[in-house]
């Protein structure tokens, strides 16, 4: 099984081969394709700041700045991305591959659970959620 995943999208193939012709190329099913872009958006975009932004003069309010609230949206991403890696990948009893930003590949694997971290034969630190199924056969050394 391929994962490729991001903070906001995760993909997972599951590789099939035909015994009798092993000089094909293998063939992908689409096990999941999970969006997560809308609990990953910039804090800017989720939240309007007009109280207290730019406060000039006596008598005006300022809200204060949520200092942390980038990195609450970024570790609740991670723990979402895990969830789905979990429920994905836990079901099944395959090798994983997984590819994720060098950013969090770290935190996304000890975030798994341990019966799921143990079938992780290849990690990649690259974001490869965009990439074509070949691409990912080449990178990950599978043809």
């Amino acid at each position: 099984m391929i994962i490729v995943t991001d903070l906001g999208h995760m993909k997972a193939y599951r590789i099939t081969r035909d015994d009798l012709q092993p000089d094909t190329s293998p063939a992908f099913e689409d096990v999941a394709d999970i969006d997560l872009e809308n609990q990953h958006s910039k804090v800017s975009d989720r939240v309007t700041d007009k109280a207290g932004r730019f406060s000039y003069g006596p008598g005006s309010k300022s809200v204060g700045e949520r200092h942390s609230e980038q990195d609450e949206a970024e570790k609740s991403q991670l723990r979402g991305i895990a969830e789905a890696v979990n429920g994905t990948a836990g079901s099944d009893n395959t090798d994983i591959y997984l590819a994720a930003p060098k950013e969090i590949v770290g935190d996304l694997v000890d975030s798994l659970t341990p019966l799921v971290r143990k079938r992780i034969r290849a990690k990649l630190a690259l974001n490869l959620v965009k990439s074509s199924k070949l691409d990912l056969l080449d990178r990950f050394q599978l043809r």
